[in-house]
């Protein structure tokens, strides 16, 4: 009997003794082996990447070449420059403070006054090389140069023909000098004679002298950029186009001043000019005034009787297809640091604002 119940016993008891919960943690609940979980793989980066935001403005860069029709002109700015004058004694100073004013091109002015008339070739090179090495010292380009006008009288109808072959040859001199000098310059500024009427012996002989300095400056690589002057034969658009218009090598520099103190529509005298526009003059004078008396941008009356500032940057962009420098023309005392105030606060919102 003993030996029936023991078995029967200690089944009972082990029975008793097992449990279905688990002892201890629960052990499903955690990794069974947290040093080897994976962990979640970053996602893998797009190898294409971001876009690069659209400048809001494209700064041209001045070239004379004639920009493509239909071109988008919706971000195009014109690079400021402004004129300096090629004077021993004030250069070094006015140039710092052009550059000081943020801009970096300029046009080099030559006048009879302290000019070449009274430098050798020798001196003349001296001098230039000097200035050369400090524009690029400071970033500044040289755009353009107003070749000398004082008495220089290429258009003349007087019986005394060496009156027009001097005037050529003293041209030419300062012409080659400068070219020499000033190697990213293509742009030379010409005045045409003063108290010269127009008729057609002038045109005849305003031809003939560009004719034969045109030759001499195509093989230079540069070209003459003829200017509107008040007072002078080649003032009217027709008389301008007169001009240069038999030439591939020669342009016009528009003075927008001079077209406005002698009573023009000055945006109808740049659609008049068409591709033909080499180079400008910006500066303010007062409508039919004959005044050319360089006014700030703003303190004259261009804006009011010729339309906004900017419909004459539009149609320089649109119908002249320009791209080369906004030149400044101030006077000797007006600062460089307000010339640039007035392209940035005058021209550029009226650009901006048209259409609105």
């Amino acid at each position: 009997m003993y030996k029936i119940l023991f078995p029967i016993a200690f089944m009972l008891f082990m029975v008793s003794c097992t449990d279905n919960s688990p002892s201890g943690p629960d052990w499903s609940q955690f990794p069974q082996n947290p040093d080897s979980e994976e962990s979640t793989p970053e996602p893998e980066p797009d190898p294409t990447p971001e876009p690069e935001p659209e400048p809001s403005v494209v700064i041209i860069e001045p070239t004379t070449a004639i920009a493509p029709e239909n071109e988008d002109i919706s971000k195009l700015q014109y690079t400021p420059g402004m004129q300096i004058n090629v004077d021993d004694k004030t250069f070094s100073t006015r140039l710092e403070e052009v550059a000081n004013a943020g801009f970096k091109y300029v046009e080099l002015k030559i006048k009879y006054a302290y000019g070449l008339h009274n430098k050798s070739d020798e001196q003349a090179n001296e001098t230039f090389a000097s200035m050369q090495k400090q524009m690029a010292e400071k970033g500044i380009t040289v755009w353009s140069v107003h070749l000398p006008y004082e008495d220089k009288n290429w258009t003349s109808i007087s019986a005394a023909e060496s009156i027009r072959t001097q005037s050529v040859e003293y041209i030419l001199r300062a012409l080659r000098l400068c070219a020499a000098n000033f190697p990213t310059c293509k742009n030379f500024v010409l005045h045409a004679s003063k108290s010269v009427s127009p008729s057609e012996t002038a045109l005849s002989q305003a031809q003939k002298s560009l004719t034969e300095m045109d030759a001499v400056a195509k093989q230079l690589g540069v070209r003459f950029c003829v200017e509107n002057l008040v007072g002078s034969y080649v003032y009217t658009i027709e008389d301008v186009l007169k001009v240069v218009e038999p030439f591939d090598n020669v342009y016009t520099t528009f003075d927008i001043g001079h077209a406005n103190c002698k009573g023009y529509d000055v945006v109808k005298f740049l659609e008049s000019l068409g591709t033909k526009l080499g180079t400008v003059h910006i500066h303010d004078t007062i409508y039919k005034s004959g005044n050319d008396n360089h006014m700030l941008v703003g303190d004259g009356d261009i804006a009011t009787k010729n339309r906004a500032w900017g419909e004459v940057y539009k149609t320089m962009l649109t119908k002249n297809r320009y791209r080369g420098v906004f030149m400044f023309e101030p006077k000797d005392d007006q600062k460089a640091e307000e010339v640039m105030r007035r392209f940035n606060e005058v021209v550029l919102p009226s650009y901006h604002n048209l259409g609105k």
